[in-house]
């Protein structure tokens, strides 16, 4: 990155953890940056370009934290349910991932926007690794593929980016039922 472009990154980032996507402007990001408005412009399209940018960044930052305080080797229903509780948790005070549950039309941005970013994404790498494991320690039920274990869980990913269509006064609850029918269906 450009050091001017840095420079915004991370204005945008810091007003954007600070005040939230609603009640940030790119007048305020330049600002803060140090740069005039147009120079925004040569380096990202609008608001939501921005935006996009920070929420991946902030997203793989939290994941990487996360992962880095699990034991990968802990019973399956054990370490799937605590890596759930600190996605939410480090979601719950962080208005950059929160626009992620609280924003719909971000929401539905980001889906958009990162058709592949599940695949690419360090939870994903770290599922890989994880079934790997589980079937080399014999937790798995024969029969059951690689892929359809992938296909299970990145259903979930489908469910969370439709959470705002799901009625429910307690999603994480939810997903906690779901990720338990899968672990079920596919643990010995």
């Amino acid at each position: 990155m450009e050091e001017k472009q840095t420079r915004l990154f991370t204005a945008a980032h810091d007003l954007f953890l600070a005040q939230g996507f609603k009640h940030t402007s790119i007048a305020e990001i330049a600002e803060q940056a140090g740069v005039a408005v147009g120079t925004f412009y040569n380096f990202y399209q609008s608001k939501f370009d921005i935006f996009i940018q920070v929420y991946n960044a902030e997203n793989e930052h939290a994941k990487g934290s996360i992962l880095a305080t699990v034991d990968l080797d802990a019973a399956p229903a054990d370490l799937v349910k605590t890596i759930i509780q600190q996605i939410f948790a480090q979601s719950a005070h962080n208005q950059i991932l929160q626009e992620w549950f609280s924003n719909p039309q971000l929401n539905a941005l980001i889906a958009k926007t990162n058709q592949n970013a599940v695949e690419d994404s360090l939870v994903y790498a770290t599922l890989m690794q994880l079934i790997d494991r589980w079937q080399a320690r014999g937790l798995l039920k024969s029969g059951i593929s690689k892929q359809r274990i992938i296909s299970l869980f990145n259903a979930l990913t489908v469910v969370d980016l439709h959470q705002s269509e799901i009625q429910t006064d307690d999603y994480y609850q939810l997903l906690n039922d779901l990720i338990a029918g899968i672990l079920a269906f596919i643990l010995k």
